[in-house]
């Protein structure tokens, strides 16, 4: 769960740009060469990413065509266009674009959210496996279990552990391995080739939507799973204020002094940035060649409408604390903050439009703090003397 939070973090930062500033020539191509050591985590924010040496950390990745065939000694963070894992990673890898090849090792969890996945048949990962695909193609070994999500899968290495699957098509050929139990949710039988061996027992669920009609029981489990998505929802939002407010508060001081000089003008920028990201991915997704360029878009965007919120709250959080005597930008303030956030948007009518108010002016005081301001630069520095804040 850290890695992933610490992922959404990255991508919504870089989506900010979060005072990242890119050389030129650094935006072609981002490579660390065989036989270099980079010491600590790796960001790269590039078109093309390689990492063919050792990395000592984490490596965060954003690029269009990356490829690690080194060693990663920690996660691997990765959103792109098409991404190949070729090399060994000692921790998890979370990754989410169009095309995912795995042909390397992975000592622990793997996460992959993709249009089309492939692992070939000499690749393999240690721990348990989620993948939420369009098109699967499993040759690997993996040693534990396989949560899959997709319209079409296929099969053809060894899972030691169980097969979890909601697809369309499950294909299991000849060369396939279960030690486990395979339970799949699908409109279609499976098409297990002779020879497919399974140890455990095999269990269709013709579609889930057949079971929900049958019984009342599942009103008691959408409230179940309401009110625990709204837990994950708390302290996600939680997580990345506390984020926020501790690693990137630069970042969020130029965020709020957006929202208390130009709160207007954030939203307005809020509301075109809504009308304008679903043409531009639109767009993209009509041009072939744009297709994993898109889904990076719409993932990003997703991701940036989620923490944009963040923002505002903590704003929102600052002023009324200040009302009643508590420090600005902590996080207990934050909390508070975010507690009375959930409480009003799960008022009919009137929570949507809380909800959405305070993700447009986010996401628009997002985008104002990146643009260069002339007027104050010689202020910027002399942090000591606070502003009065406004009332």
């Amino acid at each position: 769960m850290r890695g992933l939070i610490l992922y959404f973090l990255s991508c919504s930062c870089l989506a900010f740009g979060a005072s990242v500033e890119i050389p030129e020539e650094e935006r072609k191509a981002v490579i660390l060469p065989v036989g270099t050591v980079h010491e600590g985590d790796f960001f790269a924010l590039a078109n093309t990413v390689e990492i063919s040496g050792v990395v000592k950390g984490d490596a965060y990745i954003l690029g269009s065509q990356v490829l690690i065939d080194g060693t990663v000694e920690g996660d691997v963070l990765a959103l792109g266009g098409s991404i190949e894992i070729a090399g060994d990673v000692a921790n998890n890898i979370r990754v989410v674009a169009g095309q995912v090849m795995l042909t390397g090792k992975v000592a622990e969890n793997a996460t992959i959210v993709g249009a089309n996945v492939q692992g070939s048949p000499g690749s393999a990962i240690n721990g348990n496996v989620v993948c939420i695909a369009g098109n699967v193609d499993i040759a690997s070994t993996l040693k534990k279990n396989l949560t899959l999500v997709a319209s079409n899968s296929r099969i053809a290495g060894k899972i030691l552990g169980t097969l979890n699957a909601f697809v369309g098509q499950l294909r299991l050929t000849s060369k396939s391995f279960v030690g486990g139990d395979v339970e799949y949710n699908s409109g279609s039988a499976a098409w297990v080739d002779p020879g497919a061996v399974i140890k455990g027992t095999l269990t269709h669920r013709p579609s889930f939507i057949k079971d929900i009609v049958k019984g009342n029981w599942i009103n008691a489990v959408l409230l179940g799973s309401k009110l625990a998505a709204l837990l994950m929802n708390f302290l996600y939002s939680l997580f990345i204020g506390f984020l926020l407010i501790r690693y990137f508060p630069r970042n969020l001081d130029s965020v709020l002094e957006a929202l208390s000089d130009k709160p207007l003008k954030s939203l307005g920028v809020g509301i075109m940035i809504l009308v304008l990201f679903p043409l531009v991915s639109l767009l993209l997704l009509m041009t072939i060649l744009g297709v994993p360029f898109a889904l990076t878009l719409i993932a990003l965007n997703v991701v940036t409408f989620y923490t944009a919120k963040t923002y505002t709250i903590i704003w929102v959080s600052n002023h009324l604390c200040r009302k009643i005597k508590l420090k600005p930008n902590r996080v207990t303030t934050y909390g508070l903050g975010l507690i009375l956030y959930f409480l009003l948007v799960n008022i009919p009518f009137i929570g949507t439009p809380i909800a959405l108010a305070t993700m447009l002016f986010g996401i628009g005081a997002g985008i104002l703090a990146q643009m260069p301001k002339p007027h104050h630069h010689h202020h910027h520095h002399h942090h000591a003397a606070p502003k009065k804040p406004k009332a």
